[in-house]
């Protein structure tokens, strides 16, 4: 039993916290404990991870001996998506740790040694960091050692030294971040870097698919001397620690776990104080809004419908950590949109698609903002006006952003193929209109910084917005073929027909249940 106050008490408190977190532990106060279901669900996919883990391995052995550069190549690419994630992760966490939780100065004020804090809220992002990759990968560790694979226990110090050294960047990354830009600075960039670091990784996965891959072919081609026997990068070098670490090899996993300690330990010795100044700064930074030049303006002159929308658009545009998470979307749109951009021939049915999907799931996460997320819905159910018209008020400031968004490459478009681009056109529009109304039927109230999290407890609304996009996107690709491809061949027809009545019918759906729930 750790002793109350010491540092392994504190961890003990930490990992408690994250385990309620993982486990869906109840809101309610009253309430306390993990979610059974949640402990459940957990262990069946646990099980199911070490049924597959051991049949992957009945399948493949190691070779003995030293493993292969071909193997190494592999495992370091993966390697290197899982770190990139452990960064995004605690990019985020590190953000959490010092401007969310708001339990620092609590903390601090205590008799606990404010290095003690520090080392145990690190410790503690390094576990977050490494819990999601121990659960999926060190069945493959145990499958291994029942099978008599040893080498597979590698997976252990390879993850948890990669989780210390990218836990303790992360830190370093948002601290510096704080002496450079502030508080309110950072943890818009911070949380920004995280997500696009995490979508860095879906981006590069799909660069060789696109119009870059020939080019990323040259690249690699270029660098294939490289791994040549005795080269920089040949199969003695350096760059393959990791790798030989998780394959099983004791001394460079050795290395890789005393690299991640001696840099977990440094970061915790040497950048305490610095840690101390950024809570202090973080606790001083409650924003006061500047008083409007020239006084406050009344302008009550804009009709009923035209002020809802600029009030939501400007609240919206008020917090720019929710315009990039929202942004992030177009992120992953990219590698299907690069061709276009570069001027590379592209296909246009695949194009429509992606496009009208977009259009469909930045307005799904507008109308959770705008409709589900209102701050004041008393005030608006109260007010002495039409409840009808600040719903279409509502629903026109969630449609138009997606649909301005759209409008830049189908004006591209209608320059070169007009009855193309007005298919399109017609198709995300209507995407973005029924994922606003799936929203606006099947959304459960929250509040704006609950944004990440509003799937939880909704299963029903996020099921039905992707039905709906992935319905309106596979009509545009229909459509767009039968336009300008293969002509309207009665299958095509017959296809085009029954995708309208499916989303006739997750409509349908959907608005039954928002009576139900009435």
């Amino acid at each position: 039993m750790a002793r109350a106050g010491s540092a392994l008490w504190l961890l003990r408190h930490e990992l408690r916290l994250f385990m309620f977190d993982i486990l869906g532990a109840r809101k309610d106060p009253l309430r306390t404990g993990v979610n059974k279901k949640a402990v459940a669900l957990w262990l069946v996919l646990g099980l199911l991870m070490h049924g597959f883990a051991f049949m992957a391995l009945m399948a493949a052995e190691l070779p003995a001996g030293a493993p292969a550069l071909k193997l190494l190549l592999m495992v370091s690419a993966a390697m290197a998506g899982v770190f990139t994630m452990m960064m995004s992760t605690g990019l985020n966490t590190s953000v959490a740790a010092l401007f969310e939780r708001r339990d620092l100065d609590l903390l601090l004020s205590s008799p606990i040694p404010s290095r003690s804090v520090f080392t145990v809220r690190l410790a503690a992002i390094a576990a977050t960091s490494a819990a999601l990759y121990l659960f999926f990968l060190t069945p493959f560790a145990h499958a291994g050692v029942l099978l008599g694979q040893w080498r597979w226990l590698g997976i252990y110090p390879a993850i948890a030294g990669m989780a210390l050294v990218s836990s303790s960047l992360s830190m370093l990354l948002t601290l510096a971040l704080v002496r450079w830009l502030g508080v309110r600075r950072t943890r818009v960039t911070a949380q920004l870097l995280g997500a696009l670091s995490g979508a860095a990784v879906f981006l590069l996965a799909q660069a060789f698919n696109s119009a870059l891959g020939p080019a990323l072919q040259r690249f690699v081609k270029r660098l294939l001397p490289q791994f040549e026997q005795g080269a920089a990068l040949g199969p003695d070098s350096i760059a393959w620690l990791p790798a030989k670490a998780a394959l099983g090899m004791p001394l460079p996993a050795l290395l890789m776990l005393g690299a991640g300690g001696a840099v977990f330990w440094l970061t915790a010795r040497l950048t305490h104080g610095f840690f101390v100044h950024g809570v202090q700064q973080a606790a001083g930074a409650a924003r006061v809004a500047r008083a409007p030049p020239g006084g406050p303006r009344f302008r009550f002159g804009r009709g009923l419908a035209r002020t809802i929308m600029v009030k939501e658009w400007r609240l919206i545009w008020r917090d720019p950590q929710l315009i990039a998470q929202v942004g992030l979307q177009l992120m992953y749109m990219l590698p299907l949109l690069a061709p276009m951009l570069l001027g590379r021939a592209v296909s246009l049915p695949a194009l429509a698609a992606a496009l009208t999907f977009l259009c469909g799931a930045l307005s799904a996460s507008l109308g959770w903002i705008v409709i589900s997320a209102e701050d004041a819905p008393d005030m608006l159910r109260g007010a002495p006006c039409s409840q009808g018209t600040i719903r279409r008020a509502k629903l026109a400031a969630v449609v138009i952003p997606p649909i301005a968004l759209a409008l830049l490459p189908l004006c591209w478009l209608a320059l070169r193929q007009p009855a193309a681009a007005a298919v399109m056109l017609l198709t995300c529009t209507l995407c973005a209109l029924n994922g606003a109304l799936v929203v606006a039927w099947c959304g459960r109230p929250g509040s704006r910084g609950d944004f990440k999290t509003r799937a939880k407890g909704n299963l029903a609304s996020i099921v039905f917005e992707l039905l709906t996009g992935a319905g309106w996107a596979a009509l545009s690709f229909i459509l767009l073929l039968g336009l300008t491809q293969v002509g309207w061949k009665s299958a095509l027809v017959i296809a085009a027909v029954l995708n309208v009545s499916l989303l006739l019918a997750f409509a349908a759906t959907a608005r039954f249940l928002r009576k139900k729930t009435d």
